[in-house]
């Protein structure tokens, strides 16, 4: 049992080092776009929001949007007010009264088989006259040069765009919440990285953008217009999947939208199952890879709570294989900071790792029981019916 243990932990963390080497070259690969539009043709762009009960964010959404820098940009901005019971309906109508730039699309019920947002998102595009479709939340405060920068990628030739989207969070925040805004800046890390491989594994729906011919090509969702989630990466899944379309990283600092952390430890938990929800929803590869990375940290958990009543050779092999998880990690998240332009919180990476193993266990494990709220109402099973 010690040798066979001893085997599995050494062997998944030699292959845990080099997938961060590997993915150290990813980073490598990203390319900083053009500063300015190639074009002096006027590039017809639609920002959508999905907005569901979001009357507290709204205002400082519209604000970030009309502060918007649109240079040969003919720009609109979809408001979809998705059965809101707040007040929400009418901040988005007061805005479309006094700027035509602004539209708005009031859903009244849920459609069957259809996840509510992606249904939202799905009846934006259809509405949407803008060759290049650009999504965020209502809660994301892009900067004032967001859309022009992302402008310049497509003009450069991607067709889809992943963003970086990190929580508000400032140097006064409490420890704690730095600590969530490092773990939050890890899939952002592995995102731009895997891009730069050419086989982007995650996004975020804060801070994407597509071509709407894509969006048509595809089908839209797709077979995952039904999972409550996945507006975001399960729609990177198919546009992946569908190999024919050019999808970059938007590292550029400018593309940044900062979005707000959860305001409490039971909507983190929330948010945390809901996005390890999916695992088994990806190509069979990805499953793979994911699992063997929940083995491994499952191994390493193991092997020190044991070791900690019987010291001895597994308690020495989990010291060790968590010295290379914790070092590959550390140099891995040094890089990325330094290639998506944001390293506020690097320096908390070791206090954080102190925590990274249950992490994994916990939300790994119990994501796959699909138990989580979304919005208005707890869903157990992931999937709209």
């Amino acid at each position: 049992m010690i040798e066979f243990f001893i085997v599995i932990i050494t062997s998944l963390s030699i292959v845990y080092f080099l997938t961060m080497h590997f993915l150290e070259t990813g980073l490598k690969k990203l390319k900083t776009p053009p500063k300015n539009i190639l074009s002096d043709s006027l590039i017809k762009v639609s920002v959508i929001v999905a907005c569901r009960n979001e009357e507290e964010n709204i205002p400082g959404l519209i604000k970030c949007l009309l502060a918007q820098q649109t240079k040969n940009i003919d720009i609109e901005f979809i408001l979809v007010n998705d059965r809101s019971e707040d007040s929400s309906g009418q901040l988005i109508d007061d805005r479309t009264n006094k700027d035509n730039r602004f539209k708005s699309i009031h859903i009244k019920d849920r459609v069957a088989g259809f996840a509510p947002k992606k249904y939202a998102i799905d009846c934006a595009i259809k509405e949407a006259s803008g060759e290049i479709n650009i999504l965020t939340d209502a809660d994301g405060r892009p900067g004032k040069d967001w859309v022009q920068s992302l402008v310049a990628y497509f003009q450069n030739g991607a067709d889809m765009l992943l963003g970086y989207a990190p929580y508000t969070i400032s140097q006064k925040s409490s420890l704690f919440m730095k600590m969530l805004a490092l773990e939050y800046f890890a899939p952002a890390a592995v995102a731009a990285a895997t891009t730069g491989l050419g086989y982007p594994l995650t996004c975020v729906g804060t801070n994407m953008a597509y071509r709407k011919n894509v969006y048509l090509e595809i089908g839209g969702f797709g077979e995952f217009k039904s999972f409550i989630s996945g507006d975001d990466d399960l729609f990177l899944t198919r546009v992946r999947e569908n190999g024919n379309y050019k999808i970059q990283y938007a590292n550029d600092e400018k593309c940044h939208v900062f979005n707000a952390p959860p305001k409490t430890f039971k909507q983190f938990v929330n948010q945390r199952l809901r996005y390890a929800s999916k695992g088994f929803v990806y190509p069979n590869k990805v499953t793979a890879g994911l699992t063997i990375y929940v083995l491994f940290n499952f191994f390493l958990f193991f092997g020190l709570i044991y070791g900690l009543f019987n010291m001895g050779p597994i308690l020495w092999s989990s010291l060790a294989a968590l010295a290379i998880k914790t070092f590959s990690e550390y140099k891995f998240t040094r890089k990325a900071a330094q290639a998506i332009n944001d390293k506020r919180f690097t320096n908390y990476y070791f206090v954080t790792a102190l925590l990274h193993v249950p992490y994994i266990l916990f939300f790994g494990i119990l994501g796959q029981l699909k138990i989580f709220r979304w919005a208005e109402k707890k869903t157990e099973h992931g999937i709209v019916k």
